[in-house]
C-alpha cells in the first residue's frame, strides 16, 4: 500500500530523503528532521496505514520490536537518562502525518521536559544516525546472543 498524498511514503519509504537507523522488508527508522531533543527516531511501516486503528496486527508487533531494539541503541549510543515512546492517533491527538509512526524520543538531564521542536540539516542527522546504527549492531550481537530481548 502506497499513498502518493502522504509525505513518508513519498520522500521516506520512495525517495528515500532521511538520516536512516535501520531499515528491514517491511520498516524503516530515521532520524526526525524537526525533533524534539537530539536523537529523537521515527519509526514507521513502509506500507501505508494512517494509526493504529488501521494497521495491521502483524506490522504493528513487528515494529513494537524494533522499537524495543532502537530504544536501547539510542540510550546506549547517546548516554541519554531515558527516553519517551509516543504514538499519536488523529489530528486532534497531535497527529500532523497520517502515516502510523512511532516516536523514539530521547531524554537528558532536564528539570522541564521540553516539547517543542526545531528543524536540523540532515548532514547533522546523518552524524547522530550513523552513531546509533553502530550501537544497533552491538544490540542485534548481544539479542543473537540471548543477552536481551
Amino acid at each position: 500500500m502506497y499513498d502518493e498524498t502522504c509525505i513518508f511514503c513519498r520522500e521516506i519509504v520512495k525517495n528515500r530523503n532521511a538520516a536512516f537507523v535501520y531499515e528491514n522488508k517491511y520498516i524503516s527508522a530515521f532520524m526526525d528532521s524537526a525533533p524534539i531533543e537530539e536523537g529523537h527516531v521515527l519509526v514507521i511501516p513502509k506500507d501505508h496505514y494512517e494509526n493504529i486503528f488501521d494497521i495491521d496486527k502483524e506490522i504493528y508487533t513487528k515494529i513494537q520490536l524494533v522499537v524495543k531494539r532502537i530504544a536501547i541503541a539510542i540510550q546506549d549510543s547517546l548516554k541519554c537518562r531515558g527516553l519517551n515512546i509516543g504514538q499519536n492517533n488523529g489530528r486532534v491527538a497531535n497527529q500532523v502525518v497520517m502515516h502510523y509512526h512511532v516516536h523514539v524520543i530521547p531524554r537528558y538531564n532536564r528539570k522541564k521536559i521540553n516539547w517543542e521542536r526545531a528543524i536540523v540539516d540532515k548532514a547533522d542527522l546523518e552524524i547522530i544516525a550513523k552513531n546509533i546504527k553502530e550501537t544497533l549492531k552491538k544490540v542485534d550481537e548481544y539479542e543473537e546472543s540471548g543477552r536481551i530481548i
